[in-house]
């Protein structure tokens, strides 16, 4: 849960991060020859947690709205 300004900032950085993670992985994964279910298999862990913070923010702006 995010309970300052500063955390929010750090969250949206690293929510930005992890975004630009994904994408390269998923170009690496497809360099490599990987199938979409193979691919889908390593990627949605790191989706999850990036829909997890995403939702922080979310919540933490409509707490500071």
């Amino acid at each position: 849960m995010i309970r300052s300004d500063d955390e929010y900032r750090a969250t949206s950085g690293r929510v930005a991060a992890a975004e630009r993670r994904i994408r390269e992985q998923e170009e690496r994964l497809r360099s490599a020859g990987l199938g979409d279910a193979e691919i889908k298999r390593v990627i949605d862990p790191l989706k999850s947690f990036h829909q997890q913070l995403k939702e922080e923010i979310e919540d933490y702006e409509s707490r500071s709205a």
